[in-house]
């Protein structure tokens, strides 16, 4: 039984997230797998699909190429933002040790600040990559869509929800463990690791979302709530995709303000990844992780159950 239960006889951290991560991975298999195949059974009866001559209509390369990923990535957020909520719940817990503490105050003091560090900390790696050549703007024209604001919708429960996995529900299942180096490193690991599959992966890519992982573990752990890293993460997707048209995290083929192209693939600009495969990103993590330590220099807050006070 220690294999499963610790000495106070609690479910050991790591089974409780296995579950997590089993259930989330599981439930969604399951609901997109069946909105595939309702949509499929639709179709032929309207007759956009037609098996015997095989016929396909233009509805069903829409439905594809742009329909079904939309859908599909929202459907995963959506599926992991309930699956913790509701495990949270079901054991007991309450929500500020999720991270979620005080949104009106957090949001505007922390939550803000997350979103500004996400745009600039962006804004100044595409600057650069343009003035060194490293990144090429083609000319477009800058418009909206409703499948432009579709990915940002998606970016902002991306953020959300792979927040709340990581950072709140892994974290603050691992608390009971009291070792501040597995609490800030197991989910920085397991973020790097969902990303293994992506496009482009290189080994600077992994390195670096783990890195910037740590550095979202911290903002957790100083402040004992999520608002900042939701928003960093939320901006950085936005504008790295939506906004300059580069890739993020391998993933391409985004509607975007501005359509960007990297001359040549190197460590500078992470080539097929993005700039998240790059050492500027490396960089400007670091720096990062220097200004959230600077910012949280004052904070009461204790992470840990035994030496735990409210934070300012």
């Amino acid at each position: 039984m220690k294999l499963f239960k610790n000495s106070h006889g609690n479910v050991r951290s790591g089974w409780i997230i296995l579950l997590c991560v089993a259930f989330i991975y599981g439930l969604n298999y399951v609901l997109s797998w069946g909105l595939i195949k309702v949509l499929g059974a639709v179709l032929r009866l309207t007759g956009d699909i037609d098996p015997v001559t095989g016929f396909y209509s233009p509805l069903v390369d829409w439905l594809e190429e742009t329909f079904l990923p939309i859908t599909l990535q929202l459907l995963m957020e959506i599926v992991m933002i309930a699956v913790v909520l509701l495990m949270w719940k079901v054991m007991g817990q309450k929500w500020e040790d999720l991270g979620l503490r005080s949104f009106k105050i957090r949001f505007q003091r922390d939550g803000l600040v997350g979103m500004i560090l996400g745009i600039v900390c962006c804004s100044v790696i595409f600057a650069v990559l343009l003035l060194s050549g490293n990144a090429i703007v083609a000319p477009v024209q800058i418009r909206f869509s409703s499948v432009w604001f579709g990915w940002v919708i998606i970016f902002l429960f991306v953020g959300i929800g792979e927040e709340l996995m990581n950072r709140g529900f892994i974290m603050s299942s691992l608390r009971r463990t009291n070792n501040v180096c597995l609490i800030l490193f197991v989910p920085s690991a397991i973020f790097g690791l969902i990303h293994l599959t992506n496009p482009g992966v290189t080994f600077l890519s992994i390195l670096n979302i783990i890195l910037i992982g740590m550095v979202f573990s911290w903002m957790y752990y100083k402040s004992g709530n999520l608002w900042m890293c939701i928003g960093y993460h939320i901006t950085w997707n936005i504008f790295q995709s939506s906004v300059y048209g580069m890739p993020v995290s391998g993933l391409t083929g985004i509607d975007s303000l501005l359509s960007t192209h990297f001359p040549t693939d190197n460590l500078i600009n992470g080539g097929a990844f993005g700039i998240e495969g790059g050492l500027l990103t490396t960089f400007m993590t670091l720096l990062l992780f220097a200004f959230v330590h600077y910012y949280y220099r004052n904070s009461e807050y204790r992470f840990l159950p035994q030496d735990k006070t409210s934070a300012k």
